[in-house]
C-alpha cells in the first residue's frame, strides 16, 4: 500500500515530511520500510533521548500495558510517585513538586498559569526567537512571528524583548510580570546560547520584580546539554521549569517542576489533566529518567560536543552554536540543501528558522562512531559542487 498517499488522503498537513515511512528503530538508527536504514541525528524533534526504543523503556511500556492502561489522577500511582519524584532528583531541589500533562506546550501554558497564579499578576515577559508550542497560549509568547501571523484568539498578555537584552527584560519586568519565559538556549532559532551572565541577572531581575522565571527545557533538559539540565548548566534556579520531548522516550507526556515556593501556593484543584500522568506515559517517564540518571548521559553529550566542535572544521562550516548535543551547525550556503544532501546518503539532521544552520538533537546514546559517519557524510556534502549553494 502507498502509505503517503493514504496519510495525505486522511490527515490535514502538518510538518513537510521525509520521503519514507519508517518501519523500525534502534538506537540511533531508523529503517524504513523499504529496508533502507537511516542513521538519525534529529531524533524526531529531540524525542529520541535515548535512541529508538530504548530496552528499559520498551519493557517497563509493556509490563504496564499488560497491567493496568489507564486510570486517571483521580487515584494514586506508585509509577506517578516514582516518576516525580526521578524528576525532582534530576532536575530540581528538595522541596520542588512536579504536574505531569501530555506535551511541551501544554506543560507551558500551565507554568504560565502558575506563575500568574502565584504573583496574582497577569503579564508574561518572553523572548524574540523563542518557541513555546502551538496551543493558544504558548503560541501568544512564542517569539518566532512566523508561527503567529494569521492566527486569531492567541493571548494578549504577553511582551516580547530580545534574547540576550536584560536591560529590556529589566524594563519589561517593572511593567508588572507574574513572570518571564524564555529557552535558555534557543533551538529553532539555531541553537542560541544566551550571552555571558545573562541568566543570571535575569534570575535577579525576576527576583527584584516579583516575577517567576521560567526555563522552557522542552529540549534543554533531562542531559541533553551537558548537564541534567539548561538550569544545572548556567548556575541558576528558575522558578518553573518545563519538560516533555524526550521525556518518555517517544510516550507523548511532559511535565511542569515547581519551586517549593510555587508549589506553596497551589491548591487541590487549581490544575487538573485526564491523561497527563496516565500509568503508562509514568512508566516511560520513570525508565528514561533512570537511564539518564544511572548512566550520566549528560557525560557523554558534553564528551561528544567537545569532538563535533573539535573534528567539524571543514570548509563549508563557519561556526557551531549550542551546548551538549543540543547543536547548531553554521554553514556557508542554505542549510535546507545539505539536509537533502545528507537525507540521501543514509543521515537525518534537522534545519532551524535560520536558513544557514543545520540542527543536531540525536540521541544522547551515540558513540564516536556514529559522530565520524555524520562527519564524513556532511563533509562529502560540502566539497564544492557537491550542494548547490
Amino acid at each position: 500500500m502507498d502509505w503517503k498517499k493514504e496519510e495525505d488522503t486522511y490527515l490535514l498537513p502538518g510538518y513537510a515530511k521525509f520521503p519514507f515511512v519508517p518501519a523500525k528503530g534502534e538506537g540511533a538508527w531508523i529503517t524504513a520500510e523499504d529496508g533502507t536504514k537511516y542513521l538519525d541525528f534529529y531524533g524526531g524533534h529531540a524525542v529520541a533521548l535515548l535512541g529508538h526504543c530504548p530496552p528499559a523503556v520498551v519493557a517497563a511500556v509493556q509490563a504496564q500495558a499488560e497491567t493496568l492502561l489507564f486510570y486517571s489522577t483521580l487515584a494514586y500511582s506508585p509509577l506517578r510517585a516514582q516518576a516525580a519524584k526521578a524528576l525532582v532528583e534530576l532536575c530540581g531541589e528538595p522541596g520542588s513538586k512536579v504536574f505531569f500533562c501530555n506535551s511541551g506546550a501544554e506543560a507551558n501554558e500551565n507554568a504560565m498559569r502558575l506563575a500568574r497564579a502565584a504573583t496574582g499578576k497577569k503579564l508574561i515577559v518572553a523572548t524574540d526567537g523563542s518557541f513555546h508550542g502551538r496551543t493558544a497560549g504558548a503560541l501568544a509568547a512564542t517569539g518566532i512571528a512566523k508561527y503567529r501571523q494569521g492566527v486569531a484568539g492567541l493571548g494578549t498578555d504577553v511582551a516580547h524583548v530580545p534574547f540576550g537584552d536584560l536591560h529590556a527584560a529589566k524594563a519589561a519586568l517593572e511593567m508588572g510580570a507574574a513572570g518571564f519565559i524564555l529557552e535558555p538556549i534557543q533551538s529553532m532559532s539555531g541553537a542560541v546560547c544566551p550571552p555571558a551572565g545573562y541568566l543570571q541577572g535575569l534570575a535577579s531581575a525576576c527576583e527584584a520584580a516579583g516575577a517567576a522565571l521560567i526555563f522552557d527545557e522542552v529540549q534543554t533538559g533531562l542531559g541533553r546539554v551537558g548537564a541534567p539540565s539548561a538550569a544545572h548548566s548556567y548556575g541558576v534556579t528558575p522558578s518553573i521549569q518545563t519538560f516533555a520531548k524526550g521525556l518518555g522516550s517517544g510516550v507523548p507526556c511532559g511535565a511542569v517542576l515547581a519551586s517549593p515556593e510555587v508549589a506553596s501556593k497551589v491548591k487541590s484543584g487549581d490544575l487538573g489533566s485526564t491523561f497527563g500522568g496516565g500509568p503508562l506515559a509514568c512508566a516511560a517517564i520513570a525508565a528514561t529518567l533512570g537511564e539518564v540518571s544511572s548512566r550520566k548521559l549528560w557525560e557523554n553529550a558534553a564528551s561528544l560536543e567537545k569532538l563535533i566542535r573539535d573534528t567539524f572544521t571543514f570548509p563549508g562550516i563557519v561556526g557551531i552554536q549550542g551546548k551538549g548535543l543540543l547543536l547548531g551547525l553554521m554553514l556557508d550556503r542554505p542549510a535546507k540543501a545539505v539536509q537533502q544532501a545528507l537525507l540521501e546518503k543514509g543521515v537525518l539532521v534537522g534545519t532551524s528558522d535560520v536558513p544557514n544552520v543545520l540542527r543536531l538533537l540525536p540521541p544522547l546514546t551515540i558513540n564516536r562512531e556514529e559522530v565520524g559517519i555524520l562527519k564524513n557524510v556532511l563533509e562529502q556534502s560540502l566539497l564544492p559542487g557537491a550542494v548547490l549553494a
